[in-house]
């Protein structure tokens, strides 16, 4: 199914491209390398869905290599398509525009041939749109390639302060760490994993939590992330709930790996802590929304209230939930929710494209007295890149309000 989603798009970003190339050729140049950049446009629209092909059946770092150049070739592709028929639309109207207010040839004169334009010579039209979308396919590239190589590493630790309501004044300072969205898998792997987890052993945390997407599509790749949860001795331990790429990878699977090395999983359940200081808090985690959609026996989507029930109504409530989203759904019933999902949008190109269809995408945000934490995510979905989004370790600071 994957492949065929993959085929869709390059397909359709491919041949979109290869138009807009041909449009830009002189009349010659267009009878002459029509057939070449219609075959070319075909094969890079095959190429992803190939380098998934292979690296499924032979997983190495070349294959992984293979994946990711054409990952980016085809994400550079998409960004730059629409700055480039913003462009191509602007510069056609102004053409229209100017042909629009020049006097009508008259029909009895004679056709001087300084006015036949040679099949070499391309429009003034022409020459922009193909400068100008050249340095556009020229800078998305180079972006997406600095994010491969470098923004995808460039971790950052976010610190936030959240007051909560009769939260004990023992436990004043508490501090959580979290992960979300690491999609250990072909892109995340031992050097990434140390790299963010680097981090969150500076903060010497109370506890440990990842707020789901913990693997890619492979649920066996659990046991390294599962590790490096449990390594920094948080005195609450480890817990984890799961994301849609879980429900992807076998979310029965994902969850028997985790219990296995010692990591709490929480799926529309609850767990009291620290309840010799003052009564303690309550932390909840709920399945992903992705279980609505039934595919997955046993895991049905989130449970606010299977997950609450028992709990007195005085004691704080801090609920792990993957998909931001769900905030609509819980704002009021909770002190604090720790989300991820969004990646902070991931490939920011100067402004954040998940702003016009996310109503949450990352940092903090408030709602009927209940505060929202959307993590940046740890790793990367689709092409291997961040650009203006880096990944992120959370250090959640809670004291009483």
């Amino acid at each position: 199914m994957r492949i065929l989603v993959f085929l869709m798009v390059s397909g359709l970003a491919h041949f979109l491209a290869a138009r807009w190339v041909l449009s830009t050729l002189s009349p010659a140049a267009l009878v002459r390398r029509r057939r070449a950049i219609v075959m070319t446009a075909a094969a890079l629209s095959l190429l992803l869905a190939a380098a998934r092909l292979v690296s499924s059946a032979h997983e190495t770092p070349a294959t992984r290599t293979f994946v990711a150049v054409s990952m980016l070739e085809l994400g550079a592709v998409v960004i730059a398509l629409l700055p480039i028929g913003l462009m191509t639309l602007v510069t056609r109207a102004v053409s229209r525009a100017v042909a629009a207010r020049r006097p009508a040839p008259d029909d009895a004169a004679p056709v001087s041939a300084a006015l036949v334009v040679p099949a070499e010579i391309v429009s003034r039209r022409q020459a922009i749109e193909r400068v100008a979308g050249t340095a556009l396919f020229g800078t998305t590239t180079s972006a997406l390639g600095w994010g491969m190589v470098r923004g995808r590493h460039a971790f950052a630790l976010e610190e936030v302060v959240v007051r909560v309501k009769n939260w004990p004044r023992a436990l004043d300072g508490y501090t959580i760490a979290q992960v979300s969205d690491v999609h250990v898998g072909a892109f995340v792997g031992d050097r990434e994993l140390d790299e963010g987890f680097e981090l969150v052993t500076r903060i010497r945390p109370d506890l440990v939590v990842a707020t789901g997407d913990l693997v890619d599509f492979d649920s066996t790749t659990v046991g390294a992330l599962a590790k490096r949860l449990v390594r920094p001795g948080a005195r609450d331990g480890a817990y984890a709930i799961l994301g849609n790429h879980d429900h992807y990878a076998g979310p029965a699977d994902v969850v028997l790996r985790l219990r296995s090395m010692n990591v709490h999983v929480l799926c529309n359940e609850s767990v009291r802590l620290r309840a010799g200081d003052g009564g303690g808090f309550a932390l909840l985690g709920v399945d992903d929304l992705q279980g609505r959609r039934g595919r997955s026996p046993g895991f049905g989507g989130p449970d606010l209230y299977a997950a609450g029930r028992g709990l007195d109504v005085e004691v704080p409530r801090i609920l792990l939930a993957h998909q931001p989203t769900y905030f609509k759904e819980t704002a009021g019933r909770i002190a604090l929710q720790l989300s991820g999902h969004t990646h902070g949008g991931q490939i920011n190109p100067g402004f954040r494209p998940a702003d016009l269809v996310m109503d949450f995408v990352s940092g903090r945000y408030e709602r009927h007295g209940s505060t929202l934490w959307v993590n940046r995510g740890f790793g990367v979905a689709g092409p291997p890149s961040r650009v203006g989004a880096p990944p992120e370790v959370t250090k959640i600071v809670i004291v009483a309000a």
